[in-house]
Formats: structure tokens, sequence, C-alpha cells
């Protein structure tokens, strides 16, 4: 049995990936925890918690994590996943998750009872797990493996802007420039770390009607979930990225970092690579790129995913959401 931590800011492609893991039967997720990003914290715990509810996993427990970044200006993402993080659907769980215990603590408790055992995913800005480090400077060589959504990719030799690749045209890495001072904690920790950002992820933009078509077959409630929430996120993705065939399409970023540790032979490509910031002089945005190391390097080098088999993914998604419940 694989124990998991999740780290989430639970917005649309989050709760795609909280449902990859709540029906595999072979994870225990320990804890999901909140953190600010595609809405707000509090906001967050609350999404995560009706998704777990929605697939019938009330067993899962659910903790506030971190409001703010570390030490930047707090920013969201009203515009892709709605005030609300569920498209603005209004969708709330019938208890609200309570503000103690902190989510951090949690995380602490739980790697010192689990110490090796624990793959820890984070699917938001890494402000809790920088928070947790901060405490426990060898927190990431005590978890089994940590998996992050983030990072610009492998940058090109001797690339001074890795920003500039179109596929980071409309949004870059918000996950990482959310809280640039966190990530830099993280990837400063030596570890087995694997990075799973937008190189990776954007490459994949999947139809809204391949999630209609299984809500409508199926009629199971976490597939109807994902549709009702997906609608002005889809809008989002179909205008940023307009398909040649006219038809509505969404991202699901998280879902690919959560395949890339249930079903590690979906990898089709990773470079191991220290990381190494870019600061867009534009904009003042600053961002992780994996680099390729200096003679003498001591930077600790972390896995940083570049391709995978996305046709894999898809079937892992869709077999996922065809399973009736109860998963448990």
């Amino acid at each position: 049995m694989r124990k998991v931590i999740v780290d989430t800011d639970t917005g649309v492609d989050d709760a795609l990936a909280l449902l990859l893991l709540a029906a595999d039967p072979d994870v225990e997720i320990l804890a999901a925890v909140s953190v600010f990003g595609n809405t707000t914290g509090e906001r967050a715990a609350d999404n995560a918690r009706y998704v777990l509810d929605t697939a019938g996993r009330q067993d899962v427990p659910v903790y506030r994590g971190s409001d703010a970044p570390l030490k930047a200006e707090l920013r969201l993402n009203p515009g892709i996943h709605g005030e609300d993080g569920f498209g603005n659907t209004g969708l709330r769980p019938q208890i609200s998750v309570p503000t103690e215990p902190d989510g951090v603590q949690v995380i602490l408790d739980l790697v010192r009872e689990h110490e090796g055992e624990i793959d820890y995913i984070a699917l938001g800005p890494q402000t809790n797990l920088a928070r947790a480090i901060e405490i426990e400077p060898d927190l990431l060589q005590k978890l089994r493996s940590t998996t992050i959504v983030g990072t610009l990719g492998p940058a090109l030799y001797g690339d001074t802007e890795p920003w500039a690749d179109r596929r980071f045209r409309v949004s870059r890495d918000p996950n990482v420039s959310f809280d640039i001072d966190a990530a830099e904690i993280v990837a400063s920790r030596p570890g087995d770390v694997t990075w799973c950002g937008p190189y990776v992820t954007r490459q994949a933009m999947v139809p809204e009607q391949f999630f209609l078509d299984i809500a409508e077959s199926t009629g199971h409630a976490p597939a109807e979930l994902i549709t009702k929430i997906s609608a002005d996120y889809a809008g989002f993705y179909t205008r940023s990225y307009p398909q040649p065939d006219g038809h509505r399409t969404m991202g699901i970023n998280d879902s690919l970092a959560v395949a890339s540790l249930l079903r590690p032979d979906l990898v089709a490509g990773a470079v191991q690579r220290p990381l190494q910031t870019f600061e867009d002089p534009q904009t003042g945005d600053r961002y992780l790129a994996g680099v390729h190391p200096v003679k003498g390097e001591t930077r600790p080098v972390h896995r940083v995913v570049f391709d995978m088999d996305f046709d894999g993914v898809l079937e892992l998604i869709g077999e996922t959401l065809r399973r009736p419940l109860p998963w448990r």
C-alpha cells in the first residue's frame, strides 16, 4: 500500500488528480493539505473535502495549510479556475474544514511516524513543503519520494530565457512563481524529487467532450463533478490554445504528475538536473528550470520530466472515472 500526502490548491485539474488518487486501491491517502493558488487556502481545503466526499472517501482527512506565500504578495488564479476554484459553481462541503490542526504540523507528524514510507505530491505552490523543511531540514530525505507540479522543465544548454518557450505564452509556472522563495528552498534540498511542470503538462490538451461522454454514459458522481466545475476552465483553455477543429479543450496538468507517481512506466522522458532560478526582466517573475550541471556541481540533482505517454494517462483517467462507486 502506497502512503501519500497530497498538497493541493484544489482547482479543476487538482480535483481530477485527487480522484485518481482516491480511486487507486493501492493508495492510502494519509492527508490532503490545502495551499493557496488556484483559489484561497480556505476554499482549497473545502474543495478537497468536497471532491473526496463525492468519491465516497470521507475517511481521508483534510487539513488547512498555507494561506499566503512565505514572503511575496499573495496572488491567485481566479481567471482560470474561478473565484472559488470550482468554476464559480458554488459547490461546498456540508461542513467546512477547520483551521486547526495546522496542516504543516500534520505533515511533520506523519513523516516522523512513517519515515521513508510517504510519497508526497504537491499540486500547488510549495509553501507547505518549504515551511516543513524550515523546521525539519532533511525532510525530503525522510520521504519515500516527492513529486511537484512545477518548473519550466529542462532548459537548453546556455539558455538564459527558458520562460520564452511558446508553451508558456499564456501562463508560465504559477505554482513556482506564486511562491518562488518556497520553491527555491525545496530545490536546494537533496532527496528523491520529481518536478513535472508546464513544459510537459501543456503538451496534453484533452477535449472537453472526453469528460462529457464519460459522465453521460456512466452517471457516476466523480465524472459528473468534473464536467460541472470545468465549463469555465475549458473556456479558458479553448481561448488560450485554440484547436484546429474548433472543439473545446482543457488541461489536465496535475493528473500528469499523479500519473507519473502511480504509473512510472508512463514517464517517457526525464533528466536529472540541478535547478536554477531565472528572472523575467519585463515582469520581475522568477522561475525554476533544470540546467546542465557545471564542473564541480554542488547543487542537489532532481528529476525533471519532459515527456509522457499521454494516451496512457488518458486511459488511466478514463478507467478511473468509469469505475463505479464505492472506491473503498
